[in-house]
């Protein structure tokens, strides 16, 4: 297990043990095999997130949670763990748990517990149910051999510790040094990837990398201080659209025929809305125009080609002109 490996883990089994009471500097020390310093660091990290206190009795430091901090286990049902089980097995092979990460192995030792605690009518029932409910495969990469970096990465993110990567970009093809503040690692459903998102210290923005194309990464030795405001899900649903980071932009598409009905069944993004919607008459097909704030760029332009020919760009001007341009640069390959 590597250092990081390590760390991670360590912080985990220090909150599960002060949730349940008072441990010494001294009693943490000896049970995770490091010395008194360590343990002194790992609770200042997590200090950062928990009310975390210490009190000296007699000669010894004494960790505890605040009093007004509740920490209560939910009284799950065994129907709902069948329900959790069922759930985790459908995306057991895409993102953070996928095979070879990380947490690849908690992940089939959670899933091993729930299914042994359950009775075994329990589990025959659940046992069937998993023969009829499913998800579609989605194509994921394999992050196996990056598993050490996501690691890393999300120990750095944690303890506030800005790093130096060396990014090869899928737009420029060229490999470039990036001193970066790591915030977040998620997985990108869309793009079918695993993800950074990270204030970019030289363009001065968040903005979010790939993790299989960060080919080295160093800490700096510098700290930053996330803004509190900071939510991964708003700053996404503003700036990342079919996997793809830009500009947020207010874009007006018109859907006819089977895509309108489409249309009217999904929410591409949180900010759609219809504002006009026209029923078929005659030999006019029905139509549904909608409204949404996404971000620009290739993700949205792939977006609207997939829904080709039944699709109007209605605003802006210069998204259609990009999107024609999309399309006249395709026909070339089939001239």
């Amino acid at each position: 297990m590597s250092y990081r490996q390590a760390l991670a883990e360590r912080l985990i089994h220090i909150l599960f043990k002060l949730v349940r009471r008072p441990h010494s500097q001294v009693e943490l020390a000896r049970e995770f095999g490091v010395n008194a310093k360590t343990i002194r660091r790992d609770l200042d990290v997590l200090s950062l997130e928990y009310p975390i206190e210490d009190r000296r009795v007699g000669r010894e430091v004494h960790y505890r949670f605040a009093d007004d901090f509740k920490f209560d286990f939910p009284n799950i049902e065994i129907e709902e763990l069948a329900v959790l089980l069922l759930a985790q097995e459908a995306v057991a092979g895409i993102g953070i748990t996928a095979a070879g990460s990380f947490y690849a192995a908690r992940a089939e030792s959670l899933l091993d517990k729930i299914r042994r605690s359950l009775p075994r009518s329990v589990q025959a029932k659940m046992d069937a149910l998993s023969k009829v409910y499913g998800s579609a495969a989605i194509p994921s990469k394999d992050f196996s051999a990056h598993s050490a970096t996501i690691d890393r990465l999300a120990s750095y993110a944690l303890r506030r510790r800005k790093v130096e990567i060396r990014y090869h970009g899928l737009n420029s093809d060229q490999l470039e040094s990036r001193p970066v503040a790591p915030y977040a690692v998620y997985f990108d459903p869309d793009g079918a990837t695993l993800k950074l998102a990270a204030f970019d210290e030289r363009k001065r923005r968040l903005s979010v990398f790939s993790i299989d194309r960060i080919t080295h990464l160093k800490e700096t030795g510098e700290t930053f201080v996330r803004p509190a405001d900071f939510d991964l899900t708003d700053f996404l649903n503003e700036n990342c659209f079919n996997g793809i980071h830009g500009t947020p932009v207010a874009v007006r598409l018109k859907a006819s025929g089977i895509t309108a009905r489409i249309f009217k069944e999904r929410q591409f993004h949180p900010s759609q809305k219809i504002i006009e919607s026209k029923q078929k008459r005659g030999a006019s097909p029905e139509t549904l125009t909608i409204e949404m704030r996404v971000a620009a760029g290739r993700g949205l332009v792939r977006f609207i080609l997939s829904h080709l020919p039944h699709i109007e760009v209605v605003a802006p001007a210069e998204l259609k002109a990009e999107v024609k341009k999309a399309i006249e640069d395709g026909l070339e390959n089939f001239s």
